[in-house]
């Protein structure tokens, strides 16, 4: 990470040196077009000032006072210039007027430049639409150590001078952003880096400071929630194990204790003992059936099917007439309620329908000493619900907080606390929501709402 942020702002610091250097070149390049043009209207300048020097008194003949000027200015502005005729015969030139010049001006014009350099450019002169001659320029070479070669480096310096400077100016702000960002950005990665590999270590207690709106910290509370629920699996499957293995130990003791002394003679192996190792047998199998469940639940076996339409009346009846004599044997009712409404359909998956509700009546017949359980069903907006209530015991408020977690018993519970948790995960699959009202020596009701469409 702090490679790569280091990258990315040598990356802008070589953009800057090449824009500045395309820069540079591009303001060199418009400087020179500058002078040619400035060149070129000096020249047309210097044309119209040679055309008016002829036949000005009404003859056809030069005014050879205003060719004088004409040059001399040219010469001021370093233009080495010949007039001819249309003969190709010399008329006057630069280099003839500036001979004439007193020695203190001939003086400041060596100072300007020296003789001429390059061959002619030649351009006709006109007068009245009539061709009268030709006037040859050609550029005067600057002399080193003059005003003008003075000014054209002084020029150039600070242009060199001002690009190093932006350059500087850019480059260093890169370079010192590279080097604090990629500290500043990276830290927050390397501490998930680490807090990660303590968690792969095992040391599930990790938890990173600073969890803000931004991305960085939205990332940091993911990680905590992450930590969070790895350490309450944790402990959830360390209290898993320890209740299995109370659970197994148990009856298996019991068989074993009974199988030995059917071996000792010192019980008959009849009927009656026979029947107390089917009794400890069915233990281990629930036991092992939740266990199947909770398996199947984790690894995302229950998944949402197409819904079927299901006559609600005649589907809990069933459920009821299926699990009624469970409740008899230990002095239980189970029925309808008597304000159950008439018959109407639903579309849901009875499967997984009958399998929250049959969860939901163990739970409620385990904990119910007398009375019973009734079933009650009704429809509310586009849902439709079950509700399953006890004469039960009740529970505390803390208890009725953790109903549905998975693995959570309560103190007088015998059970491995899975049913309730997988009728959550499967009503939740099918759309819907599980709630519970509980209250000590009050009994409780558990309520299911799920869609009455197929969506």
């Amino acid at each position: 990470m702090r490679s790569k942020l280091f990258f990315a702002f040598f990356l802008v610091i070589t953009l800057a040196l090449f824009s500045n250097l395309i820069f540079g070149e591009r303001i060199m390049s418009d400087f020179r077009a500058y002078e040619r043009g400035t060149r070129e209207d000096h020249i047309y300048w210097l044309l119209a000032s040679v055309e008016s020097g002829y036949g000005q008194n009404g003859d056809l003949r030069w005014d050879r006072k205003k060719l004088e000027d004409a040059l001399h200015w040219a010469a001021m502005l370093r233009l080495d210039c010949r007039v001819e005729d249309v003969s190709g015969r010399l008329v006057m030139s630069s280099g003839w007027v500036v001979s004439r010049l007193s020695p203190r001006m001939r003086r400041k014009m060596r100072i300007i430049g020296g003789a001429g350099q390059g061959p002619y450019r030649r351009y006709p002169l006109f007068s009245k639409g009539r061709q009268i001659g030709f006037l040859a320029v050609r550029d005067i070479k600057v002399n080193e150590g003059s005003l003008v070669e003075i000014k054209q480096h002084v020029f150039k310096r600070r242009m060199r001078q001002f690009l190093v400077m932006s350059f500087a100016m850019a480059g260093g702000g890169a370079l010192f952003l590279a080097v604090v960002f990629s500290q500043f950005l990276s830290r927050p990665i390397r501490e998930l880096k680490d807090a990660s590999g303590a968690l792969a270590r095992g040391d599930l207690s990790v938890r990173l400071r600073g969890a803000g709106p931004d991305e960085i910290g939205r990332l940091k509370a993911a990680f905590n929630r992450m930590a969070e629920a790895l350490e309450r699996e944790d402990s959830l499957r360390r209290e898993l194990t320890s209740n299995v293995a109370h659970e197994l130990r148990t009856p298996l003791a019991v068989m074993k204790a009974e199988v030995e002394a059917m071996l000792d003679g010192v019980i008959e192996a009849d009927r009656r003992g026979l029947e107390s190792l089917r009794a400890e047998l069915d233990s281990l199998t629930r036991l092992v059936g939740g266990i199947e469940d909770l398996t199947k639940a984790e690894a995302g076996f229950f998944k949402r099917n197409p819904p079927e339409e299901v006559p609600l009346r005649e589907f809990l009846e069933g459920i009821v007439l299926g699990m009624r004599p469970l409740f008899r044997e230990k002095g239980l009712s189970l029925d309808l309620s008597p304000g159950f409404p008439p018959e109407f359909s639903v579309f849901t998956e009875p499967e997984k329908l009958e399998k929250v509700l049959r969860n939901i009546l163990v739970n409620a017949m385990n904990h119910t000493r007398r009375g019973g359980v009734t079933m009650l069903a009704g429809k509310k907006g586009g849902e439709f619900y079950v509700e399953v209530a006890d004469t039960g015991d009740g529970m505390a408020p803390e208890d009725l907080a953790r109903i549905f977690d998975r693995f959570y018993k309560g103190r007088d519970s015998r059970g491995l606390g899975l049913g309730l948790a997988i009728a959550r995960q499967l009503v939740e699959i099918m759309g819907g929501n599980i709630s519970a009202k509980s209250a000590p020596g009050e009994g409780s009701v558990f309520r299911v709402a799920l869609p009455m469409t197929a969506s």
